[in-house]
């Protein structure tokens, strides 16, 4: 609690009178301060009791619509104030967002109570523009006399806290050749490699249990559910590379390739976790692994990896802007290079020189390896960690050179990789408007696809959204016909 301008020129006022008593030879007008003196400690008295009696029968709430929201949507806070009755006060609440909210201003989210009002209540909306949790502050009261004398802060009420997230995708295609996988990817993949482990035993089910581990001959054979437990199933690691480069930055707002790769991601991260399986994520930019989470099985392990997805985005391009072609960024890379080494006069330099002056196609693989870092965080990564260890490769066809000499790698090293690749005729900003050409752009990423997807223990993915898929593929059948 503090006084007040007023406060302070009720003051100055009263002293007046003292000073008018000395220059005048009045002694009487000093019964002037010592009235106002006695009117302020009077109003002081009162106002520190009704400010008591208030903070604490004063209710505030503070809610939100909902806990879990993307990126640019709209949250609607309720602000609700009840106070005791017939309060002398002046009381003012207002709602504190944190700061980076956008979208409001302070009158909209304030409620204002006269003296001789009990209740109010306001709504507004805020918006946050990146992702990760956020919490509001305690409302802040300020309380008032209808003098204006005195006032007081305090804070009092609910502090809601919400996760902001990237907006996602809604129709997500993870398929071959267009069409989608029967089952889900992750499980169908882990059905897979469960059956080449020798089995430990067969015992009955007990709660808890998966459903994927029930062996239905022994469950008809003994009239009651039956699974089967194979050896090292709980030493399974599941390695995730995630590419963050501009080169998977392609497409509109919420929907680019790098969202719809963070959307497998998540998927990844909710397969390991309902199998207990231990998992790594690593992001990796243009100067190598820019995140780390080693492995861990933990709740708290993967919820941090889910967090890590959400808040990640993609890197801004030497320009500022997205790299809006393969062809650009890869000859851009490789002019970088090149550039690089005709300025460096080193032995290594001159050794390796011949070997990057190939420009050809983006399906060239001379010279990735020492100069990708996404090719460079599989090998250093996956080489740490001989042993039943499984990969899985999010990134485009940008740089097709460097995902196969990656998969190539975890081919040899891995018990199995996947590939989810999100290819770049399905994210061009030119749209479908040359559906020819998008078309042949698609069949090129296709023979790619399963180029990579040949070798031993690799599954290779097209990544991307549905409905883009569906109308190139119908429009060269229509062509056909």
């Amino acid at each position: 609690m503090h006084a007040t301008r007023r406060h302070w020129a009720v003051v100055t006022f009263g002293l007046s009178f003292s000073a008018l008593a000395i220059l005048l030879d009045r002694p009487a007008l000093v019964f002037g301060t010592v009235g106002v003196a006695c009117w302020l400690l009077y109003q002081y008295a009162t106002f520190t009791s009704e400010l008591r009696r208030v903070v604490t029968e004063t209710s505030v709430s503070q809610s939100v619509s909902r806990a879990r929201l993307p990126t640019g949507s709209a949250l609607t806070v309720t602000l609700a104030v009840e106070r005791p009755d017939s309060s002398t006060l002046d009381l003012t609440v207002e709602s504190r967002p944190p700061l980076s909210g956008r979208g409001t201003t302070a009158a909209n989210r304030t409620v204002v109570l006269d003296a001789d009002e009990d209740s109010g209540k306001t709504t507004y909306s805020v918006e946050f523009p990146t992702a990760g949790t956020v919490a509001f502050e305690r409302p802040r009261l300020t309380i008032d006399d209808r003098l204006g004398l005195f006032t007081a802060r305090c804070e009092n009420g609910d502090e809601p806290s919400i996760t902001v997230t990237q907006r996602t995708p809604e129709d997500v295609h993870v398929g071959r050749g267009g069409q989608r996988t029967q089952t889900q990817y992750g499980s169908q993949y882990a059905k897979r490699n469960t059956s080449g482990l020798p089995t430990v035993e067969i015992r009955e089910y007990t709660t808890g249990d998966s459903l994927r581990r029930v062996d239905w001959n022994a469950t008809a054979r003994f009239d009651y559910p039956h699974v089967r437990e194979y050896e090292n199933e709980t030493d399974r690691r599941l390695a995730v590379f995630i590419d963050s480069r501009p080169s998977v930055g392609n497409g509109r707002e919420g929907e680019t390739q790098f969202a719809y790769l963070r959307e497998v991601a998540l998927t990844l991260v909710s397969e390991a976790s309902e199998r207990s399986d231990a998992m790594a994520l690593y992001a990796v930019g243009r100067d190598g692994v820019t995140v780390r989470h080693p492995f861990r099985s933990t709740p708290t392990h993967y919820a941090a990896i889910r967090e890590t997805l959400y808040s990640l985005s993609v890197e801004e391009g030497e320009n500022g802007e997205f790299a809006h072609s393969n062809a650009d960024f890869v000859a851009s890379r490789r002019r970088n290079r090149h550039a690089n080494l005709q300025a460096d006069d080193s032995q290594f330099a001159a050794r390796i020189r011949p070997f990057l002056s190939n420009t050809g196609g983006a399906g060239s693989a001379v010279g990735v390896v020492a100069a990708d870092p996404l090719d460079a965080a599989v090998r250093t990564q996956v080489g740490r960690h001989t042993e039943n260890v499984h990969v899985a490769l999010l990134t485009s066809d940008a740089n097709r050179g460097e995902v196969e000499n990656c998969v190539r790698y975890a081919s040899g090293h891995t018990v199995g990789t996947r590939a989810f690749l999100a290819p770049h005729a399905l994210f061009d900003p030119k749209g479908l408007a040359e559906i020819d050409e998008t078309y042949s752009e698609y069949v090129s990423f296709e023979r790619f696809r399963r180029k990579i997807g040949a070798y031993p223990r690799v599954s290779a993915f097209e990544v991307g959204p549905g409905d883009r898929i569906e109308t190139v593929l119908s429009s060269a059948r229509e062509v056909r016909v």
